[in-house]
C-alpha cells in the first residue's frame, strides 16, 4: 500500500472516529462502526491506532488545533464570545470536550490561562471576587451553556455571554 493511501486510510478513520466519538463518546463508540464509515476492516482500523483510546486521543489532537480561540486574560467577555462563536459553528467540539471530561480522568492544562488571569488580577483588570482557577472554569461554563443551541437567537445568546462575563470579572 502506497503511503498515499496510508493517509486516505488514517483520514478516513480520523474523520469517522470524529463523528463516532462525538455522538457516542468513548464508550458508546465502536470501532466496528468507525471502521464501517471509513470504508475499511476494523482490523485495519486497529492497526492504525491500537484501539478505541488511542483513536479517540488521536481525534482530540486534531480537535484542539481546529478549536483553538485566541485567550486574552485582559478581554475575557471577548473570549467567552469568540469561544461561544466556535462551539455554535461546531457543536460537535463541545460534545467531544463534554465526553472529555466525563470520560476520562485526567484534566486539560490551563496553567498559562490561570496564570494570565491571576496576572490581570494583580493589574486590576479582572475582579479578585474569585480565585483565577474559578474564574477561568466560569468563563468557560458560560461561553459553553448554549453549545448545542442552533438556529435564532444567536446573536442575543452571544451578547448575553459577553455581558454575562464582563459583570462577572469586572473590578
Amino acid at each position: 500500500m502506497h503511503s498515499r493511501d496510508r493517509e486516505r486510510t488514517r483520514r478516513r478513520l480520523l474523520d469517522a472516529a470524529f463523528v463516532e466519538f462525538a455522538a457516542h463518546g468513548i464508550a458508546g463508540a465502536r470501532m466496528e462502526r468507525i471502521a464501517r464509515i471509513a470504508r475499511c476492516s476494523a482490523g485495519l482500523a486497529y492497526n492504525y491506532y491500537g484501539g478505541k483510546d488511542e483513536l479517540f486521543d488521536a481525534v482530540q489532537s486534531e480537535v484542539a488545533g481546529a478549536a483553538m480561540v485566541e485567550f486574552d486574560a485582559r478581554d475575557l467577555p471577548g473570549y467567552a464570545a469568540r469561544l461561544y462563536d466556535l462551539q455554535h459553528r461546531h457543536p460537535e467540539f463541545a460534545r467531544l470536550a463534554t465526553w472529555q471530561r466525563l470520560e476520562r480522568r485526567g484534566s486539560v492544562s490551563r496553567v498559562a490561562e490561570v496564570e494570565a488571569i491571576r496576572s490581570a488580577q494583580e493589574s486590576g483588570v479582572v475582579s479578585t471576587r474569585f480565585s483565577a482557577e474559578h474564574v477561568l472554569q466560569l468563563v468557560l461554563a458560560v461561553a459553553s451553556m448554549w453549545s448545542n443551541g442552533t438556529g435564532s437567537g444567536h446573536l442575543e445568546r452571544r451578547r448575553s455571554v459577553e455581558e454575562a462575563v464582563r459583570r462577572l470579572v469586572e473590578p
